[in-house]
């Protein structure tokens, strides 16, 4: 089975993340496979698994939660064009090619990515922990499959550079 993930920003734009291992972990943390530096994703938000009959989701404890098709997981199976909403991201679910074209318009709506939104004192608890929600922007990894490298990682230019105070 070919599985991967299909990244739709609110530009349309959108970036597929091939699913390469047994387990792939979405989060924060930078041992996560997909990594999304945003404070309304939790350090290991959620897991994606291969299985027998497809491909699969479970939440890890998020504090934000994992929504498949707007509706809140513990775990799921997955279909081809489900919608997969971790933080302010959403995923589609794409095996063996199918959907073969994603529509932008039917994830993004005003601008605006079409999430669910996790209670107020959820996200004031989130932000709380992790400081203020970062604008993700896609950088590709080295692509080793065997090693602990992360295979994509969101991270603004800021997040590449660690500044030094002046003196």
């Amino acid at each position: 089975m070919d599985a991967s993930l299909v990244l739709v920003m609110p530009d349309g734009k959108q970036t597929e993340i091939p699913i390469r291992r047994a387990v792939q972990v979405i989060g924060r943390q930078t041992d996560c496979q997909i990594r999304i530096p945003s404070g309304s994703v939790s350090r290991h938000h959620c897991e994606i698994a291969v299985t027998d009959g497809g491909l699969s989701v479970r939440d890890l404890g998020s504090s934000n939660g994992t929504f498949v098709n707007k509706r809140r997981v513990t775990q799921t199976d997955l279909s081809a064009g489900d919608l997969i909403a971790v933080g302010d991201l959403v995923f589609v679910v794409r095996l063996d090619g199918r959907p073969s074209a994603i529509n932008s318009e039917d994830v993004i709506e005003d601008g605006q990515v079409k999430v669910p939104q996790a209670s107020a004192s959820a996200r004031a608890a989130s932000s709380a922990k992790s400081g203020p929600a970062k604008k993700p922007a896609l950088a590709e990894a080295d692509d080793n499959e065997g090693s602990s490298v992360d295979e994509f990682d969101f991270l603004d230019d800021d997040d590449d550079i660690k500044k030094q105070p002046k003196l």
